[in-house]
């Protein structure tokens, strides 16, 4: 039968003066370097873009001498040229995310056959690199930083997706250069809802004024037009709107706007305006809003008039449900889906990562079952929201098997959760891994009513965090006011049980979580250590999180109840198990291994290291109040003969034992008791 000879004397041909084929181009040669290990014959792959052909689309016909890739634009020719590293040699989507090494080959003897591009369900498929905080502390040399935002476009392209938000807040190098970055992969650029047309936040450029488009119309005008001159003509979808500066409602910084009505009619108006200033340059541009938290609330109230052409995109709550999200303690849930009779051109702005100080997810991965989440995104393509997909996908690296959810969706439109994680496990682990994937989802803690109401990473920290500043500062007798959502109006006790009980379960089942993970480890480690260790340091890494989070958090509920009752040595000796459980997890974060080691470096928005922190000053608080002025009552209560702790000394005789010390060894003479 002939076939194509597949190897390192292969050359491609295309016009590489065209940047996406240029950039594709490069990724083909560097994995053919990577994967394939010995010469052949000289053949081609030949790169013809044919204007038939509608955008995005490719034709790949496979002949004994070439493989003939014809593509309907620059971008259909980057898909094409990207296909065939995936289906020849091997190359995963999510394979450099995952840790996955080139598999070597030889040569690879091709079949003559053909293909051609996928029918996608989404007109635009995008990802919000959005609070990418792990990445600021993963690299901080320019040439690795560039390297990683490469491989983000490069990804996107893998996974289908032809949009991205490249980062949030942008100033510097993540600002331009990154926009130029994804424009030069044939990847359309949008904005996210804070950062309207792509234009310079006011308050960075104007700091001392008031962010007030009522009062310096000119100044808003500006910036907005810096951005429409740079980006004109690009592939752009422009977010029109209008909000505060720092993501909050405009109206906090403009007391004239003081009712719903006047707020919807201005910020329909400056849509108006935003958009004939982009048409004067751009004649064809798209446009999109976001309607995203006090923007849902006007357009559900009939006072927000989204002008004719511009793609409404609904948002979920940060957990994978389409209602509105909660605001501290606020929490209407507020239908986001579109409804049966929306007019126009719809979309959704759906996260996979999430940060909200309370119980979303960000180091870890969605908690949600992965169906669930699948079910939901069904529901949004039967109600047509399938103009543009902008995911929310935080800093990548915790988040794959979710990415690989939203791939499928918006490429087929249908999902299997079993089978789905048995073809992710089998690319990235091992077929045994498989029920770990859903398994995951199972695990996680109920803290309310709602199916979504599952505990994120964030869950286990701000919480307690809020609890111990309370109980440092003696405002124990009311509620805390933070964690109202989650507890209720009871007081800081009862608060305090109230969340425990929530996360005791949690205990059980993650460790349930981390027995299976346990067990597929140890399988692997015989035969792929790769793997195992691929493993540990994601699927396993992210239950330990939710287990020592579980425990921590129960802890130090103990913790606060026994400090309250006056048993401050109890109280001590549970803030100390707490510690040692969110101690364990940055252990554990900390051992990653690698090009993802220090990845949890910059972990500032559950903050692992912040609770270590808190809880050591909690923990030595404690003894202060405890222990007695001199810091060695227990120790000679518990520690020392009873002869020499019965005689009465002015001083000590050897250096009081640090915090560590004495808890390390307080654990095996004192057994903790529940308080509750």
């Amino acid at each position: 039968m002939a076939a194509f000879c597949f190897s390192l004397s292969t050359r491609i041909q295309a016009d590489e003066n065209i940047q996406p084929i240029r950039r594709a181009a490069d990724i083909l040669r560097r994995d053919m370097r990577a994967a394939l290990t010995e010469s052949g014959e000289e053949n081609a792959i030949r790169v013809v873009i044919d204007s038939s052909l509608a955008p995005e689309r490719y034709r790949a016909q496979v002949l004994p001498q070439e493989i003939l890739l014809t593509c309907g634009d620059d971008l259909g020719a980057a898909y094409a040229l990207l296909s065939l590293s995936e289906r020849l040699l091997k190359v995963k989507p999510l394979g450099w995310w995952m840790g996955l090494l080139p598999q070597r080959l030889s040569q690879v003897s091709v079949p003559c056959q053909s293909w051609e591009s996928p029918d996608y369900k989404v007109r635009f498929r995008g990802w919000f690199v959005n609070d990418e905080v792990l990445f600021s502390g993963w690299h901080s040399e320019e040439n690795a930083r560039a390297e990683v935002w490469q491989r983000v476009f490069e990804t996107v392209l893998r996974c289908g997706g032809n949009m991205v938000i490249p980062g949030t807040d942008r100033g510097g190098y993540d600002g331009h250069v990154l926009n130029e970055m994804a424009l030069s992969f044939g990847l359309w650029l949008t904005q996210h809802h804070t950062e309207l047309l792509g234009a310079r936040m006011f308050a960075r450029v104007y700091p001392d004024l008031q962010p007030s488009y009522t009062l310096y119309p000119h100044l808003f005008e500006g910036l907005w037009q810096e951005a429409i001159d740079r980006y004109a003509g690009k592939r752009v979808v422009w977010a029109i709107g209008f909000r505060g500066q720092g993501d909050k409602a405009f109206w906090e910084d403009d007391a004239a706007m003081d009712t719903a009505a006047k707020r919807g009619a201005f910020i329909a108006r400056v849509m108006q305006r935003q958009m004939e200033m982009v048409r004067l340059k751009d004649p064809n541009a798209y446009f999109c809003t976001n309607l995203y938290g006090e923007m849902m609330a006007l357009y559900r109230q009939g006072h927000l008039p989204v002008p004719d052409g511009v793609i409404k995109l609904w948002g979920d709550n940060g957990f994978g449900k389409m209602v509105s999200r909660r605001q501290n303690n606020d929490n209407p849930r507020t239908d986001a889906m579109p409804g049966e009779n929306e007019t126009g051109e719809n979309g959704i702005y759906y996260h996979v990562s999430f940060y909200d100080l309370q119980a979303a997810n960000h180091i870890t991965p969605l908690q949600n079952p992965p169906q669930m989440i699948a079910d939901e995104l069904k529901t949004i393509l039967e109600k047509n929201a399938n103009a543009l997909w902008n995911i929310n996908v935080g800093s990548i690296y915790p988040h794959a098997f979710m990415l690989d959810l939203v791939a499928r969706m918006w490429r087929d439109g249908v999902y299997d959760a079993q089978a789905a994680a048995k073809d992710f496990a089998s690319l990235y682990y091992s077929p045994a891994a498989a029920p770990l994937m859903t398994a995951y989802g199972d695990s996680a803690v109920h803290y309310g009513p709602n199916p979504d109401d599952r505990a994120g990473d964030q869950y286990y920290h701000w919480p307690l965090r809020a609890l111990a500043h309370a109980l440092l500062r003696g405002e124990t007798e009311k509620p805390v006011d933070s964690l109202r959502w989650a507890a209720g109006e009871a007081p800081f006790l009862d608060q305090a049980k109230h969340v425990a009980q929530l996360v005791k379960p949690g205990i059980a089942s993650w460790r349930k979580y981390l027995r299976a993970c346990e067990r597929v480890m140890d399988e692997l480690q015989a035969g792929d250590e790769a793997a195992a260790r691929r493993l540990r340091d994601r699927e396993y890494l992210y239950g330990l999180i939710h287990e020592t989070g579980c425990e921590g958090l129960y802890a130090f509920c103990q913790a606060c109840a026994h400090s309250m009752a006056g048993n401050d040595l109890q109280a001590y000796l549970w803030a100390d198990r707490a510690l040692e459980c969110h101690r364990g997890a940055l252990r554990a974060m900390n051992a990653v291994q690698g090009r993802f080691a220090f990845i949890y470096r910059n972990d500032c928005f559950s903050g692992v290291a912040v609770t270590v922190r808190v809880l050591e000053t909690v923990r030595g608080w404690l003894r202060m109040r405890g222990d007695g002025e001199y810091l060695f009552k227990w120790e000679k209560q518990f520690l020392v003969p009873r002869e020499e702790a019965i005689m009465s000394l002015q001083s000590h005789r050897t250096a009081q034992l640090s915090d560590d010390e004495l808890c390390l060894r307080l654990r095996g003479e004192i057994p903790l008791k529940e308080a509750f």
